[in-house]
């Protein structure tokens, strides 16, 4: 009889121990997940990350204009200046946007003559810690045929104040940063939070937009109206740009791997945006993506 009890008992504490470690382990979870806001926020409420690469805006490319990115766009609030190609800027919203049907967020860039694309990237809060660490997916435009797909360009620094940047591509092309217009070299291109002499961006590279026609033997360069129909940031020539905004609207739908295999996602929680044209038209500098936030659309 006293076995019997013993037994009993021993079989009791091993059922306390599993459903305790059960609910531990839950807590553990829970705890670890990031909680979304009683009350949240249609637009950006955090940039992550922020590098600009070399252009003719390094001057106005201020850390602190990140804070411009966040919440309702203004004309009271300043541009967020990405630079030459690969330039970028990492932010996220304080909860999950869903993937619905059609246009799911926008991205509200500068109204500009011509469009300067900027490529996408989508990445889902999967593990829920509430941080840009997981897989990015780009966010397939009109032009992803004709880009060129994990392209990467290294960035050197001016040897001094009267030369240029030079640069190496993953190609292995390499040349030099022109400056067309407002200075004779691009020495002053070169940011000042980059505190390296040199810097690589990887991203994927669009066609060239501009195309240089002249006119009485001067430069005159335009954006083709259909070089890029859909699919992008700061792309004001787009069908999926609203003009009463001056914004381009983005669809989580279109997300693809690193392959160019289509991902299903049903919601995101960050957004990555880059400059993704290397292109030096004449006395317009580089082509250089500026924007200013993001908003859900529901």
């Amino acid at each position: 009889m006293c076995t019997k009890i013993i037994v009993q008992m021993s079989l009791l504490r091993h059922i306390y121990s599993l459903v305790f470690c059960f609910l531990l382990s839950s807590f553990i979870f829970i705890s670890c997940k990031t909680e979304e806001p009683a009350t949240s926020s249609a637009y950006i409420s955090q940039v992550f990350e922020y590098v600009y690469a070399p252009g003719q805006h390094s001057a106005l490319a201020q850390i602190n204009d990140t804070a411009s990115f966040v919440g309702e766009p203004a004309s009271s609030k300043k541009w967020l200046y990405l630079g030459g190609f690969g330039g970028y800027v990492i932010a996220g919203f304080d909860h999950n946007i869903a993937n619905h049907d059609g246009a799911d967020f926008e991205v509200y860039a500068l109204q500009g003559a011509m469009p300067e694309p900027a490529v996408v990237y989508v990445m889902a809060d999967e593990n829920g810690d509430g941080k840009p660490n997981e897989t990015w997916y780009e966010l397939k435009g009109s032009q992803y045929e004709n880009s060129k797909h994990n392209y990467s360009v290294c960035y050197f620094k001016a040897k001094n104040d009267s030369s240029n940047i030079t640069w190496k591509d993953s190609e292995g092309n390499n040349g030099e940063l022109i400056c067309g217009y407002g200075a004779s070299n691009s020495a002053a291109w070169w940011w000042s939070n980059t505190k390296t002499d040199s810097i690589i961006f990887t991203g994927t590279r669009l066609p060239d937009s501009y195309e240089n026609n002249p006119v009485n033997g001067a430069q005159y360069w335009t954006v083709p109206k259909d070089k890029f129909i859909w699919g992008y940031a700061e792309n004001n020539f787009g069908t999926d740009y609203d003009k009463s905004v001056g914004a381009n609207k983005l669809d989580i739908s279109n997300a693809i791997d690193s392959l160019g295999n289509s991902v299903s996602l049903t919601n995101i929680r960050f957004i990555k945006i880059q400059t993704a044209v290397f292109q030096q038209a004449g006395w317009t500098n580089e082509v250089s993506a500026e924007i200013r936030g993001a908003k859900e659309l529901k």
